[in-house]
C-alpha cells in the first residue's frame, strides 16, 4: 500500500499432496504475475470454484465443468427463453490457420475490456455486424495493427464461411482444406472460382496455395478472396 512494498510467502508442506484446486490457484497466481492482473486471476478462480446461483442464494455451482464462457452463454440463453426471446444465434466454425491473431497490450491496454472484445467479436454473425465493430474499434484505439487486423480477417472468414455451409478450415502441407456440410454448396463455389477450389471427397474440399504462403498473410487474403467471390 501507498510507497511500502509488500510480499507474500507461500510454502508448500513436501510431505504433503495438494489438491487439484489447490494447485490450479497456485499456477494462476504463477501464470497472472503482471500488473492489472488481478481481474484475471478473479476470473480463474471463478472457474475453479464455480460461480453459484446467480439468480438464488447457493454460492457454488458448476461453472469449472463447462467454462465461463459456456456459462454465460447458457444464462444468457435461459433468461432469453423467460422473456420469450429468440436464441441468440452463433458461427460454430473452427479456423485453424498459423497466423499470430490478437488483440495485443498496447492497443487495449485493459484486460478486461479486452476480454469483453474478444467475447464480442465471437459472436458476430454477419458481415453488418463485424464492420460496426471495426468502426468501433477504429474509433477507440485507432487503426488495428497486424495482429488485429488478422483477427478481423480471420472473423470475415468465418461469416464468409458460414454462407457456404463450412464446417472447419486448416491447413494440410501447401493446401487449404474446407470440411463442408453441403454438396451442392461447395460445388458451387467450386465453379465460382474456376475450379481452383477441388472437391476431393463428401467432406473435403482443398484449395492449392502454394509452397510457402501457408504461414503467410497470403493464406488469409487467397481464402477471403475465395469465400467472398459471389
Amino acid at each position: 500500500r501507498y510507497k511500502h512494498r509488500a510480499y507474500c510467502y507461500l510454502l508448500i508442506d513436501p510431505n504433503k499432496n495438494l489438491t487439484p484446486a489447490a494447485a490450479k490457484r497456485l499456477r494462476a497466481i504463477e501464470e497472472f504475475s503482471e500488473m492489472g492482473a488481478g481481474f484475471a486471476i478473479a476470473m480463474r478462480d471463478l472457474e475453479i470454484r464455480g460461480a453459484g446461483n446467480i439468480l438464488g442464494t447457493q454460492q457454488s455451482g458448476h461453472i469449472a465443468v463447462v467454462g465461463y464462457e459456456m456459462y454465460c452463454s447458457l444464462l444468457e440463453q435461459a433468461a432469453r427463453r423467460l422473456q420469450r426471446l429468440p436464441p441468440v444465434t452463433a458461427i460454430e466454425i473452427d479456423v485453424d490457420l498459423p497466423v499470430e491473431a490478437y488483440i495485443p497490450r498496447p492497443y487495449v491496454p485493459d484486460i478486461r475490456l479486452k476480454i469483453d472484445l474478444y467475447r464480442r467479436l465471437a459472436r458476430v454473425i454477419d458481415s453488418e455486424q463485424l464492420a460496426d465493430f471495426i468502426s468501433e474499434l477504429n474509433d477507440r484505439f485507432g487503426s488495428p495493427p497486424e495482429p488485429v487486423e488478422r483477427l478481423l480477417a480471420l472473423a470475415e472468414i468465418r461469416v464468409a464461411a458460414h454462407r457456404w455451409l463450412i464446417g472447419s478450415i486448416h491447413i494440410e502441407d501447401d493446401y487449404v482444406v474446407f470440411s463442408y456440410t453441403s454438396r451442392p454448396q461447395i460445388e458451387q463455389l467450386a465453379r465460382q472460382n474456376g475450379g481452383k477450389l477441388r472437391v476431393v471427397d463428401d467432406r473435403s474440399a482443398y484449395l492449392p496455395v502454394g509452397k510457402g504462403v501457408t504461414r503467410t498473410d497470403a493464406v488469409l487474403v487467397n481464402i477471403k478472396s475465395l469465400l467472398q467471390s459471389e
